[in-house]
């Protein structure tokens, strides 16, 4: 792997100047299929829309582990505060999926180089869309959890801890997203109807300064006209932090909405509770890697165990038929002064974190095939 650390940070540059949102991820996944075809691993493309699956077969029979990189963007015209910088205008990579691809393909690199001594199988997932939470399903409708099948799946996030340090949870890690829609029905004045009601909608917000397990956001797309003249629709996702919190805020709005009065208007109000569902880490798996984990990092090992309420996230689809971890992988920089909050748009993720992350994810892996 160190021998191939400046063409490793060459392709996380390239990615990061060429980002591509959810969807649009063709030139990503290409680079990825070329590169893990040069490894000679079995590559599987078109999965999911734009995924990419790359089989590592051992040279000894065992389990089969998976690791899922994402590889979309996300819109933003901030300044891009790198020396690469996107020449994509108004897309940038500021939730880390440059970093974590990279990280999946150094894990392979590694991997491949020790093959003829591995247990099983390694199933790399190179996933599109998940920025918009459709990439991890579709790609399981197209059977990614199959031929083969993983025994068990790990994943990174890049996080705001320090270059270095890796953060796991036991558990429910992110919350998932609720879908609200408000159809508002009548002959009263229906757009103004709609401004209202997203209004009793929004009163769930808690803002951040609460326990995180507190925490609700409702976050709504523009009221729309509905399927006919005489209806308009507010819709959106509600993220809460616990379940308790997750049936207070259903409960609040609706509430809310029967308070409204307004004449020549109805409305009908649907709460699909966990549309997406939360990422719950399978705590017995966790707990299986931490001395893995430790034995690379040291004292850089975190044991969060809470759950980040501002986030969700579609590895949670993979988890529901699948033991899964994602951890923590910091990429901030205090000396450099620099931050990796995902989706702060002076977001700036550390290159050392690429080796950090494969480095401790090889680990892992091979852990768990010689263990099982």
């Amino acid at each position: 792997m160190e021998s191939q650390r400046q063409e490793l940070v060459d392709v996380r540059r390239d990615l990061h100047r060429h980002p591509e949102v959810s969807g649009q991820e063709e030139r990503t996944a290409g680079i990825v299929a070329s590169r893990l075809s040069e490894l000679g691993l079995d590559v599987r493309t078109g999965i999911g829309g734009h995924g990419v699956v790359g089989i590592l077969v051992g040279g000894k029979p065992g389990p089969v582990v998976a690791f899922r990189a994402d590889m979309d963007a996300v819109y933003s015209n901030a300044p891009d505060p790198v020396s690469f910088a996107s020449e994509t205008p108004g897309v940038r990579h500021i939730c880390g999926h440059d970093i974590h691809t990279t990280v999946g393909l150094a894990l392979a690199e590694a991997l491949a180089a020790i093959q003829d001594e591995l247990p099983g199988m390694v199933k790399f997932i190179f996933q599109p869309a998940e920025e918009n939470i459709q990439g991890a399903w579709a790609m399981i409708q197209d059977g990614v959890l199959e031929d083969p099948a993983p025994d068990v799946i790990f994943a990174f996030h890049t996080a705001p801890l320090q270059i270095g340090q890796i953060g796991s949870v036991e558990g429910r890690a992110l919350p998932g997203l609720d879908r609200v829609t408000v159809t508002i029905r009548g002959d009263g004045d229906l757009e103004e109807a709609a401004r209202v009601y997203a209004r009793a909608v929004s009163s769930v917000n808690t803002g951040q300064a609460v326990a995180p397990t507190e925490f609700v956001g409702a976050m709504l797309g523009p009221a729309r006209p509905g399927p006919n003249e005489e209806s308009w629709v507010v819709g959106g996702m509600v993220r809460a932090g616990s379940p308790e919190a997750r049936a207070r805020a259903e409960s609040k709005i609706t509430e809310e909405l029967a308070a409204v009065s307004l004449e020549g208007v109805s409305y009908e109000f649907s709460y699909e509770a966990e549309a997406l569902p939360d990422m719950i880490n399978d705590p017995e798996l966790v707990r299986s890697t931490l001395a893995t984990v430790r034995s690379v990092v040291g004292d850089g090992l975190l044991e969060v165990n809470e759950v980040t309420p501002f986030f969700s996230e579609d590895f949670a689809w993979y988890q529901q038929t699948v033991p899964g971890a994602m951890y923590w992988l910091g990429v901030s920089n205090a000396a450099a002064g620099t931050v990796g909050m995902p989706h702060s748009p002076d977001y700036v993720a550390d290159e050392e974190s690429i080796f950090v992350g494969a480095k401790v994810m090889v680990a892992v892996i091979v852990d768990y095939l010689e263990r099982n």
